[in-house]
């Protein structure tokens, strides 16, 4: 080898540059653990690593722009991370969520049909990732569309999953008789519909180029709301979160709406 091959490979890397890669390795280690507590039947517990993951999901690429910390491997481990976290475990989970139920009756052979929605989901989670990273590699995207992403994204599509699982906890946290687990069909139409909303290209909402201005006479107001806010999901945790997934379920027409109106300004 070369002087100059090995002066390459001894390069190297400040661990500020690696945290970005550091948060989205524990994300994909929490996606997959949401796998292991599904299998234990811990519904709870399999949701909320979901949740975590796509927390660590948001802190990387915030870390990787506040430290300026891009790379290409960053880029493609966190498209692989992306695609467990939120294609294959929200799969995983939410199939044999409905599955407990099924294999204590003599309608089993259902399993087979009923797991084709959720290969669909995992399918179409991949090519969204792969669209995003093609659209994004060359930095050609019109200054006034960062705004909006073209479907809906891998994380908030593994939430809007995971909702009817939110809502049957809340049902049992209000000791109200109805297991939604029971009714697959329902789940599975669910699961179509937010397979077609990531590989469509109805703009959503892209809150990460999202700039608020707050009035400093408005700064104390903020802040008071915020601390409602944590204090209801400290308490009633599945509730605050099944509510904002339902407001962003119904921004998505919003998004379309705006983006158009946005489209007709700029000409």
């Amino acid at each position: 080898m070369n002087k100059e091959g090995q002066h390459k490979d001894n390069r190297k890397i400040s661990l500020p540059k690696l945290l970005p890669n550091i948060f989205t390795t524990i994300g994909l280690c929490s996606g997959l653990t949401g796998i292991r507590f599904a299998l234990d039947e811990n519904w709870h517990n399999a949701v909320f690593c979901i949740l975590v993951a796509a927390c660590f999901d948001m802190i990387d690429g915030l870390s990787a722009r506040l430290l300026k910390a891009f790379s290409p491997f960053g880029a493609e481990l966190d498209s692989l991370a992306d695609t467990i976290s939120f294609g294959v475990s929200p799969a995983i989970i939410t199939f044999l969520w409905i599955r407990e139920p099924i294999l204590s009756t003599d309608q089993q052979y259902l399993l087979e049909w009923f797991w084709i929605p959720f290969l669909f989901y995992s399918v179409c989670n991949a090519f969204r990732l792969a669209r995003f990273n093609v659209m994004h590699s060359g930095e050609s995207l019109e200054k006034e569309r960062k705004s909006y992403f073209t479907g809906v994204p891998a994380p908030a599509a593994a939430g809007l999953v995971l909702m009817p699982l939110g809502l049957d906890f809340i049902f049992n946290r209000f000791n109200v008789d109805f297991a939604i687990s029971t009714y697959p069909v329902w789940i599975i139409c669910w699961v179509f519909l937010i397979s077609s909303l990531m590989i469509s290209r109805l703009p959503t909402f892209s809150f990460r180029n999202v700039r608020f201005n707050v009035a400093s006479n408005k700064a104390l107001l903020v802040l008071l709301t915020v601390c409602l806010g944590v204090s209801i999901f400290m308490k009633e945790t599945w509730i605050f979160l099944f509510s904002l997934g339902i407001l962003y379920f119904f921004s998505i027409p919003i998004a379309s709406y705006t983006a158009r109106k946005d489209k007709d300004r700029s000409y």
